[in-house]
């Protein structure tokens, strides 16, 4: 056993004791066992034995197994990441999403949907593929299809697609659900041009459009970075 296992020593174990060490060991690698001592004698001689209820070489192989796996680490239950994908398809632009306050997906279900996760008061860190991290915000509200999308434009709200984007293809598919684009309403905290993004060696990447923010190497290099409190 390693030099930081748990041993229960006991005369005997009932069934939920051992199921707890068992579920324990199998399911999680964690570094546990039981051990039971028997007294007995034979004639003149006296005799202490020893068992385990894992063999020793068996919850080693357990342990290490789990250790050797990279876990998975805490979310806190607010950040996400965003992938702001723009390309050549004219979809989306950067410039948009900071003038207006939203961030968008579309194209297809697959890219859409993930935007459902987000939830008024979340924070998200967007990132441009293969270009670096451009700004981090709030949620406000739930994610709508373009021609449902409003922004403030001179003072009061309009539909998104009344008002002049840098994205010309912006409303491509917008009358088949499936296929529109999708947008949701963000409070920017901060945001920087495309061409001065951030990006360093190890930081988090995904190609879903949202996904759950659980690096901690990049939210502390992006808290320094935006200058945010430490999420």
């Amino acid at each position: 056993m390693s030099s930081s296992s748990y041993i229960v020593v006991a005369a005997e174990l009932d069934y939920a004791s051992e199921r707890i060490i068992n579920y324990l060991a199998n399911n999680y690698g964690v570094p546990i066992n039981a051990v039971f001592f028997r007294y007995f004698k034979d004639g003149d001689s006296e005799y202490l034995t020893r068992i385990w209820l894992i063999a020793p070489q068996e919850a080693e192989i357990k342990a290490s197994k789990s250790s050797g796996k990279k876990g998975k680490e805490t979310w806190n239950g607010q950040a996400f990441y965003v992938s702001f994908g723009e390309g050549p398809h004219e979809r989306r632009d950067w410039d948009d999403a900071r003038k207006y306050g939203f961030i968008s997906a579309g194209g297809g279900g697959w890219y859409s949907r993930t935007l459902e996760q987000l939830f008024p008061g979340a924070r998200i860190f967007v990132c441009i593929p293969g270009t670096g991290y451009v700004g981090v915000g709030k949620v406000l509200g739930p994610s709508v299809s373009i021609n449902e999308f409003k922004v403030e434009h001179d003072g009061k709200p309009i539909p998104i697609l009344d008002v002049p984007l840098k994205a010309k293809a912006a409303a491509k598919g917008a009358e088949d659900p499936e296929t529109s684009e999708y947008f949701v309403p963000v409070e920017w905290i901060k945001t920087i041009p495309r061409d001065k993004a951030y990006w360093e060696k190890g930081m988090f990447a995904n190609q879903n459009a949202v996904t759950k923010m659980r690096n901690r190497f990049t939210l502390e290099r992006l808290a320094q970075h935006f200058g945010l409190d430490t999420e």
